[in-house]
Formats: C-alpha cells, structure tokens, sequence
C-alpha cells in the first residue's frame, strides 16, 4: 500500500520533534560525554576514545541486526513505531546512567563507562533507527520525504540550540559552583532525559506508516536482505559520504568545547559559540528545504559541504583571542550546514531503487545501513580527534601548552573542516535523478496496484 496525499505540517512538525528530543539525550552525550570521561572520572583520553570506538564496532552488529528485527516486526501499530514508544523510557535511564562513575576510573570504572555507553548506544539503536526508518515509509512522494528530513534537520538543530543556551548553565546550577562537577552532569542529563520522553510519544501518536514492500506477506532471508543492501550502489554512496561528513560534523560538535576553554578561554562564551552555528543551520534549512524543486539535490549538497568545510579552514587560521570573528565565522559554517536533509532525503530514493532492481525491500536494514555511517562518525570524529590532541600533549585540567593549543584548533577546526570537503568525493559519484525516481517509483506504483486487485 502507498500513500500519496500530502502530509500535514503538524505531522511534519511532530516528524521534526523527534529529533529533538534525540538531542536531548545522545547529542547531549556526544558534546560533554567525551569531557565527562577525561576532566570529571579521570579517565586517559586515550581509554575514552578505545570505549567509543569499540561501542562504534559493536555497532557494526548490533544496527543491521536490529534494522532487520524491526522491518519483519508486525503489530497494530506497524514495523517502527512500537520501538519508539517502549524503547524511549529506557534510553533516558540508561543515558542517565552513562554520566554516572560509581567505580571512580580504575578498571571497575572504566568497566561501567563501557557497558553503560554501549548500553545507550543500543537503546539509540533501537529508537532512532526507527525513527529515521519511520520517515522512509510515511509517504512515497520525494519531495515530502525531502521535507520531512528538513523538519527532522530543523528539530536537530533547534534541539541543539536548546542544548547550547541550557546545558553549561545547568551543569553549573546543580554543581553549585563556577566549575562543573560529576553531579552536575548527572542531573542536568537526568532532566533532559525526562524531557525527551513525551516528545518521543508526540512523535508516535502523530506519525503513521503507509509504505508497505510490494510482497509484505511474501518472506525474504536475512541474507538475501543483507546481500541487496550492500550491493545497492546508490545507498553505498550515500553510507560514505555519511559517514564523512558526519566525522567531521560529529568530531567537531564533541570537540569544540575544547576550543572554547583552552584555546579561547571564555567559558563565558561557550553558550553563544555553541548556539551561533545551530541557530543558522536551522534559519538555512528552514529556507532551502524547497531549492529541491529547482536545483538538484546533488548540487545543493555539494554547496553546503563546500561553504562548510571553507567555514571550518577559515576558523583554523582565524586568531582565537578574536571572539567575534570566531562569532561570525562559525555563523558561517551553521549557514552552509542546510545538506543534511538532502544527504538523509536520498535514502527512501535507494530504497525504491533496491525493490524496483531486486523486489526486496528493505527499509529497516537500508536505514541502518546508513544510521551506522552517522554513528561512527560520531565516534571516530571524537575518538580520532581526542587520539590527536593527546598525541600534541593535551593534558585534562591544566595549562596547556602552545603546542597542545596547537593541536586542539588543528583538530577542532582544521581536521573537521576538511573532512567535509572529503565528503565531496563520494556524493559527487551520486547517481540517481529526479527523473530516474519518478520512472522508479511510477513503476513501483503500477506493482502495487497490480497486486492490489
């Protein structure tokens, strides 16, 4: 079954909420875990960044597994939308528990921070996979699916923004004190986690799933689900340049308070310097989410990781006692950060490429397919970026010296800067057109109502 009327803009807005609420709990987890781990727990950061990458390996197995659990789940409520629902109340706790250190940093702490960071990453499995899934199956029309996505990418950065204005104030507040302290951390995650669950049940009493595979009752082996996945030329290149893009996008956003405390010295500033790029990129999604009916969606993502990646360069030689250039300029790079909804657009295209060019579809293993680009970049942006400012003598606590200040505008700034301009490679390789979509999903149309009769 297909649906094509329009979706209502308090759908959309509802769609766009669920991110929202994800900021509030794993965004928040990778802008303060990272520095939880080193200056509050005392753990090397070398030991951080091996916790986040074996969670990120782990990944590797637990998402495609879970994205094939979830497209063969069958309820009255469809395939996704019940894993929103019960999965929601337990990735708030288990996001709690990871700003927790009962153990201290010895081996028995660094036991915990594994299994409680792994835990989350699970748990955000299991709720965002479906989320993200949720959006692919709620219309078959591209340019409502592109506007979903631009809702969901205004949703992440309106809760980004969130983030920004409250989260040092708050830490602050119930550390009671000028610096921030572990229990600081837990209770302002604590009050973030309870404030993401009734967004994520809005998100499930609003969205519906239309989209059904033409042969719903007909069943399909993982394998064959699997093998049509990684043999989809179009989502293999979307799976890369994701997976760049958001190293940079994610190793930055982990990172930059780094910056703001060592390089610059301006706790003061932290709020505005986090709030400046995420209140553009919500203002420039907002207004380019309808270029799609006149430039291409591969044009327009080749200008944002362009002007990103220039934005970041420009950062880098920019003098860090200067904070309103640094102000303006990272402005500049939330302006050009509007690809996102295109990148993530193309994803239900790939998948009506896959049915109409092996008759399987596989929504929840395309999605988690490239959910895992956008996890490990999470991870291997901080990871690599923490394994470089230890390598340029980054001490947690201290003065730093000149060459570990180094080091920390290279990462922060420059190393990000030009993995977006990486990322240019693999979506210049994008194939599909509007054109070839709508013969797609015509022909996919025609199916469907075939076997309807």
């Amino acid at each position: 079954m297909t649906e094509k009327k329009k979706l209502s803009l308090g759908t959309k807005v509802a769609y766009g909420l669920g991110d929202f609420a994800s900021q509030l709990v794993w965004t928040f987890a990778g802008n303060y875990l990272s520095i939880y781990y080193t200056d509050i727990v005392g753990l090397a950061p070398a030991i951080a960044s091996a916790i986040m990458l074996i969670a990120r390996i782990w990944d590797g197995i637990n998402d495609p597994m879970f994205g094939a659990i979830a497209e063969r789940t069958r309820s009255k409520w469809g395939r996704f939308r019940p894993y929103i629902l019960f999965g929601a109340p337990f990735l708030a706790l288990f996001n709690v528990l990871a700003f927790t250190a009962p153990f201290g940093n010895g081996t028995a702490g660094v036991i915990w921070a594994s299994v409680s960071y792994i835990a989350l990453g699970m748990l955000y499995t299991v709720v965002n996979l479906s989320y993200g899934s949720l959006g692919t199956v709620m219309s078959t029309d591209s340019q409502e699916r592109v506007e979903l996505n631009s809702w969901r990418m205004i949703g992440t950065n309106l809760g980004s923004c969130f983030l920004s204005a409250v989260s040092m104030p708050l830490i602050l507040k119930f550390s009671q004190s000028d610096t921030a302290t572990g229990h600081g951390y837990t209770m302002t995650t604590a009050f973030f986690a309870i404030c993401s669950l009734p967004l994520f049940f809005l998100l499930f009493k609003c969205c519906k799933e239309v989209v059904m595979p033409v042969d719903a009752d007909e069943k399909v082996s993982l394998w064959k689900s699997f093998k049509v996945v990684l043999t989809n030329k179009p989502l293999v290149i979307i799976f890369f340049t994701m997976l760049i893009y958001m190293t940079g996008m994610f190793g930055r956003i982990g990172l930059a308070i780094y910056y703001f405390i060592y390089c610059m010295g301006r706790y003061d500033l932290i709020a505005l310097l986090m709030m400046a790029p995420t209140i553009c990129a919500a203002i420039s999604i907002f207004l380019t989410r309808k270029l799609v009916n006149y430039i291409s969606k591969k044009t327009l993502g080749m200008i944002s990781l362009t002007g990103s990646g220039l934005a970041l360069v420009a950062l880098y030689l920019a003098p860090s006692s200067n904070a309103t250039v640094i102000i303006v300029l990272s402005a500049v790079y939330g302006l050009f950060q509007f690809g996102t909804p295109f990148f993530m657009g193309s994803v239900p295209e790939c998948i009506d490429y896959q049915e109409y060019t092996t008759g399987v579809r596989s929504d929840g293993i395309s999605y988690a397919f490239v959910s895992l680009a956008t996890k490990f970049g999470s991870a291997f942006g901080t990871s690599l970026g923490l394994l470089i400012m230890a390598g340029f003598g980054y001490m947690a606590n201290q003065e730093q010296t000149a060459q570990s200040l180094h080091g920390i505008n290279l990462t922060v700034n420059l190393v990000m800067g030009l993995l977006f301009l990486a990322a240019l490679i693999p979506w210049a390789l994008y194939p599909m057109t509007e054109k070839k979509n709508k013969e797609i999903r015509e022909a996919l149309d025609a199916k469907r109502a075939g076997e309807g009769k």
